[in-house]
């Protein structure tokens, strides 16, 4: 079930709208929504979350472990075809790992640098069979976008008061120095009611609709770097309650005020 408010749109500011449009088309199985001369934008379902590449003057992407825009999440039903099939095509990515009670993962970059995190919606060893078509757009979905903070107590009250998000699951990961916090607008009742249950996170995996994922820098002198206007970097989210409204816009800008 896709809530009423769910996540539209993803902005990336990037020197090349259509390099990013041929990589995430050609070898992510993204369709292509828009494509004018400056702006373009890909969606596995155009009805949920679209990637929206904005044209600038910019260098490129610079990925730093300390960026507040870190990736976007991909969820697959089956890991070991979507990373075979990129390897074929010359695509550098990280063998598939079951990352602690997490989830089963592997991590690319686009051309313009941008990281890219796929994660099979159940653990490794619950693989499901492909369909016939793209081996990853036909499975894919634009499950979530990750921030990185370093006071979650803001945080929370932008995203959970002000935007009206619901924390959906908490995720201790103590041994990296950091913990992920999932939120959505949606209403739907989780398997177990404590946040922080393994039992959830398959679940969560599933979910139609895509999250904000804050992933919350633990340390004390922890500082997370903001791409200035000569980088590529995040422009922000929209959100909306359908296709036919317009749509909410949450530029980048505003959420760092806020945090």
């Amino acid at each position: 079930m896709i809530p009423r408010n769910n996540i539209t749109a993803l902005t990336l500011r990037l020197p090349s709208p259509s390099d990013a449009v041929a990589f995430y088309s050609t070898m992510l199985g993204m369709s292509v929504i828009a494509e004018s001369g400056s702006t373009a934008a890909c969606a596995f379902n155009p009805a949920a979350c679209k990637l929206v590449f904005q044209q600038a003057d910019v260098s490129d992407f610079v990925q730093r472990s300390n960026g507040f825009y870190w990736k976007i999440g991909i969820t697959v039903d089956n890991l070991q075809v979507a990373v075979q099939f990129l390897r074929e095509q010359g695509v550098a990515v990280t063998p598939p790992k079951q990352f602690q009670e997490i989830g089963y993962l592997s991590h690319l970059t686009d051309p313009a640098g941008f990281p890219v995190e796929l994660l099979q919606r159940g653990f490794d060893g619950r693989e499901l069979p492909v369909a016939h078509g793209h081996p990853i757009g036909v499975q894919g979905a634009l499950a979530h976008i990750t921030l990185r903070v370093t006071d979650i107590d803001r945080a929370q009250r932008y995203f959970g008061s002000t935007l009206g998000m619901r924390l959906m699951s908490v995720q201790p990961v103590n041994d990296y120095g950091f913990c992920l916090y999932f939120y959505a607008w949606s209403t739907e009742v989780l398997p177990d009611p404590d946040l922080e249950s393994v039992s959830n996170r398959e679940w969560l995996w599933a979910r139609p609709y895509t999250l904000i994922e804050l992933q919350h820098l633990q340390q004390k002198d922890a500082v997370v770097h903001v791409a200035s206007s000569l980088e590529a970097g995040f422009d922000g989210f929209s959100f909306g309650a359908s296709a036919d409204e317009q749509p909410t816009e949450v530029p980048a800008g505003e959420i760092l005020r806020c945090l």
